[in-house]
């Protein structure tokens, strides 16, 4: 059972987290007004642990370890986020047609067509 009271959005993005005196780099990886997900392997978080996140360079978060497992962790907020800055920092799909899509090069100029055989 769910016990989730606020919508999640995926997220999948590498931010920057301190907690006791360390500094390291995680995964966070959905987000919602009162918490999140991050992954952090090697980071030795564990549960009941004070975490200050930096989701950007304008919005930050303090909250707490509730849960911890194979090197993911759960973060509820301290205080809630404005549901804004969650929907802003939320992955957001394309509204176009994957067979409208025009191939593109790194530098996002459109590549040609191949030839046919």
């Amino acid at each position: 059972m769910d016990e989730r009271n606020y919508d999640r959005f995926v997220v999948d993005k590498e931010i920057e987290c301190f907690f006791g005196e360390r500094r390291d780099f995680v995964l966070l990886y959905d987000l919602s007004v009162w918490g999140c997900m991050i992954e952090a392997p090697m980071s030795g978080i564990k549960g009941g642990a004070s975490i200050h996140l930096k989701l950007n360079d304008f919005i930050e978060v303090y909250g707490r370890v509730v849960w911890e497992k194979d090197g993911c962790a759960g973060v509820s907020f301290g205080h809630a986020l404005h549901e804004a800055a969650v929907k802003f920092l939320g992955f957001s799909p394309t509204t176009t047609a994957f067979e409208q899509m025009e191939p593109r090069d790194r530098f996002g100029r459109p590549l040609p067509a191949l030839p046919r055989y």
